[in-house]
């Protein structure tokens, strides 16, 4: 093989590992701290307090305050679908494209999220659109009548994936791959916990360059529209625990070491593939609407960030919509996936 072809090659190759990896990160949907380890930095260092975000939202729903800022009405969104006893869906889709010099590598990609007094369940699957990049699927539960073990079931290897019914569901993943984890074993892998209902943390740390909207008040629609912008550290640090979903499912050799050999020397090891996994952002845009009842209605979001394969750095794009469902019959027909 000549030394061109040998580039060439080998720049396909990485395409490869990114598309069909930050694919499924990107819509699973977890951080890149300041620096290129981020270990020990959780999401809690960048949240805000939650008796702070809980006076806001009752100010909110009972109607004494009818001005906010996009940072506020965010957390108002995040804390009523994790504290407000609503069930919903939250199908998110929209396109990656990830590149090394002029080679540009496109993928579609779903998801949804399902959250009832149950539990939290997560479907995804990736399309692919080249031979290059397989598709995948990943299909997670956590019910709360088992709350210290999540399923977890996963592929990366399957092609041809059309669809998003249960059958194709199983037909893709199937059994062979399930695995019960902890919650703690969750926690290492993914940096939060598995009820975490969005992508990323908005708050008064992450958003303190100031580009957000200020004092959103209703429209003629009766929504409240708002944009948040994220640059460099503040998007790395609003990505807490999402980089660690992308730095999963970008490198298949980032698998937590089973409890019964999970000594000092193979956790380093681990930490070590996740820290050369990590991706260095460079900004998030955030578009969101919600109705008058402070329930979220979609999040737009514009990512680009870098990661590193085979040696070679590959600027990633993702452009994807999350919808959010709140009536019974969305719910059942998304629970009928499972």
């Amino acid at each position: 093989m000549t030394k061109t072809k040998s580039l060439i090659f080998y720049t396909i190759l990485a395409l490869v590992a990114i598309v069909t990896g930050v694919a499924i990160g990107s819509i699973y949907l977890n951080t890149l701290p300041k620096g290129t380890s981020g270990f020990g930095l959780t999401e809690a260092m960048f949240r805000d307090d939650d008796k702070t975000v809980e006076t806001l939202y009752n100010e909110a729903i009972n109607g004494k305050k009818n001005s906010f800022s996009a940072v506020e009405l965010y957390q108002i969104g995040e804390y009523k679908l994790k504290n407000g006893g609503v069930s919903y869906v939250k199908v998110l889709s929209g396109d990656v494209s990830a590149g090394v010099g002029f080679i540009k590598v496109p993928q579609q990609m779903k998801s949804i999220k399902i959250s009832t007094s149950d539990g939290v369940y997560y479907l995804k699957m990736s399309k692919a659109e080249s031979s290059m990049a397989p598709s995948m699927a990943v299909k997670q539960k956590y019910e709360y009548n088992n709350p210290n073990m999540v399923y977890l079931n996963e592929t990366r290897d399957s092609n041809d994936i059309d669809g998003d019914t249960s059958e194709d569901f199983k037909l893709v993943i199937g059994e062979d791959t399930a695995r019960n984890i902890t919650v703690d074993e969750y926690k290492l892998i993914f940096n939060t916990s598995p009820a975490t209902p969005l992508t990323y943390i908005i708050s008064s740390k992450t958003t303190a360059e100031g580009n957000f909207d200020q004092n959103v008040t209703l429209n003629s629609s009766g929504q409240y529209v708002f944009k948040i912008k994220m640059t460099g550290e503040y998007a790395t640090n609003a990505a807490t625990y999402y980089s660690y979903e992308i730095a999963h499912f970008s490198n298949k050799e980032i698998v937590l070491p089973p409890s019964d050999v999970a000594n000092e020397a193979e956790m380093q090891k681990y930490y070590n593939k996740v820290s050369s996994a990590l991706p260095k952002w460079q900004s998030v845009e955030i578009e969101g609407v919600m109705d008058e009842n402070f329930n979220l209605v979609s999040l737009k979001y514009k990512e680009v960030y870098t990661v590193k394969q085979m040696g070679l750095n590959a600027t990633v794009t993702d452009n994807f919509t999350d919808v959010f469902y709140y009536d019974q019959k969305t719910i059942d027909e998304s629970l009928a996936l499972l």
